[in-house]
C-alpha cells in the first residue's frame, strides 16, 4: 500500500463549483453561461472576508431544468446548491453565501 500524499493547508476558505455542463443540455438555461456566471460570482464574493476560489465544473449531478447549478462549499458548513436562471439569481446566491459566511 502506497503512503497517501501529505495534506497542505491553503489559504483558500471555500469553493464555488459552476456547472459548465448545464448550458450544453438542450433544455438548460437559454441565456446563462459558464463563463459569464463565474466572472459575476467572483465579482460579487471579492468583498467577502477569505479568498474563495470559483470554479466551472463538469456536471455536478443535479440538472435543473431551464437553470444552471452552482453549489458552493465553503467556511465548515454544509455544501450549499442553487438553480440559477438568470442573472439576479447569480447575485442572490453570492448575498445567500456571504450570509452563512458570517
Amino acid at each position: 500500500m502506497s503512503p497517501s500524499p501529505p495534506l497542505v493547508e491553503t489559504k483558500l476558505s471555500g469553493v464555488v463549483l459552476v456547472c459548465g455542463d448545464c448550458e450544453e443540455r438542450s433544455n438548460g438555461p437559454t441565456r446563462l453561461k459558464a463563463r459569464q456566471v463565474r466572472k459575476e460570482l467572483k465579482r460579487d464574493l471579492a468583498h467577502m472576508p477569505g479568498r474563495l476560489r470559483v470554479v466551472e465544473c463538469t456536471c455536478l449531478g443535479l440538472c435543473p431544468k431551464k437553470a444552471m447549478a452552482l453549489v458552493a462549499v465553503a467556511g465548515g458548513h454544509s455544501p450549499l446548491a442553487a438553480e440559477v436562471c438568470r442573472d439576479g439569481d447569480v447575485s442572490e446566491f453570492a448575498k445567500a453565501l456571504a450570509r452563512t459566511a458570517r
